[in-house]
């Protein structure tokens, strides 16, 4: 065991020190650079990009998210079938989703509503230990 540090012990989750990655060095040096972007930032960065439609009141700048909505609605107003069932089931899903989202409550009453019914449940539970207690106590009796 010529040149082993012996203070180190290799083992589980211990790997030899020749293994193991120099301090400040990447396992991963050709990885994904710094600053690269994933799909999905690139699609909503070109999403809400501003465009210039024209309509029956002139010329107006919208998102391109909402330029295309508007296309789809259009074209399912003409009577597209295949755009029809996009526009249907696209306002459904928006529906759903706001309509779950909505609280009518605020979070200090929900909060509230919530420890009445942990203060209910232990009075319930307190009630049915005081019972059975008593149960007991006539049993022995």
């Amino acid at each position: 065991m010529r040149g082993r540090d012996t203070t180190y012990e290799v083992g589980f989750a211990k790997p030899p020190k020749s293994g193991q990655f120099e301090k400040g060095k990447s396992g991963n040096p050709k990885g994904r650079p710094k600053g690269s972007k994933n799909l999905a930032t690139v699609v909503l960065r070109e999403s809400r990009q501003p465009v210039r439609v024209n309509g029956p009141r002139g010329s107006r700048s919208v998102t391109k998210l909402e330029a295309a909505v508007m296309q789809l609605g259009n074209k399912a107003a003409q009577g597209d079938i295949r755009s029809q069932r996009e526009f249907i089931a696209l306002v459904r899903t928006s529906e759903e989703a706001s309509n779950s989202g909505v609280s009518p409550l605020n979070p200090h009453e929900i909060d509230q509503q919530v420890m009445q019914s942990i203060l209910r449940r232990m009075k319930s539970i307190s009630a049915d230990t005081a019972s059975t207690s008593q149960e007991t106590e006539r049993k022995e009796s």
